[in-house]
């Protein structure tokens, strides 16, 4: 159970980087093409333009998206690192790992599917992503009051 938050963790942390990276080139042309027009992104160097307010509001969203999935990351890897060394709360870890990747999938996907591609429908989803990332944190905080250290001092001596 440790092993698959972990690897959720790192997999979280990954695709951040990826799509942090992709964010700076490729969403941002899709972003200024669509809302300021493709003579813009033909005739300059998209690092120099200026942003429109709306593209410049979608690409603040993507960002918003790759660091709220980085942080949810970096918070499944400690997940799994608690669980791994806990004699408890094993099958609450486990379901707050699932209910952070739903939150993070909500969240951070439904962001980067509104501001890369602007579907504005989806945006009803991402306070429910907001709100499931607060309660996976909160179970966080039980599974961490339920910790347990599998080996007990004494045994280290």
């Amino acid at each position: 159970m440790a092993k698959f938050v972990l690897f959720i963790g790192v997999l979280f942390a990954l695709t951040a980087v990826i799509a942090g990276a992709l964010g700076d080139h490729m969403v941002r042309k899709m972003i200024i093409s669509q809302t300021m027009g493709e003579e813009v992104v033909a005739k300059a160097n998209l690092n120099e333009i200026e942003l429109s307010r709306p593209a410049a509001h979608r690409m603040s969203q993507y960002q918003t998206g790759v660091q709220y999935q980085m942080y949810h990351g970096l918070g499944m890897i400690a997940l799994g690192i608690v669980m791994a060394i806990s004699a408890r709360g094993q099958v609450l870890g486990l379901i707050t790992g699932i209910v952070l990747i739903v939150a993070v999938k909500l969240f951070s996907g439904t962001l980067f599917v509104i501001s890369a591609l602007g579907l504005t429908q989806f945006t009803l989803l991402v306070p429910i992503g907001g709100t499931l990332m607060i309660v996976g944190w909160m179970m966080f905080l039980v599974v961490v009051l339920l910790y347990e250290p599998l080996v007990d001092k004494e045994d280290l001596e």
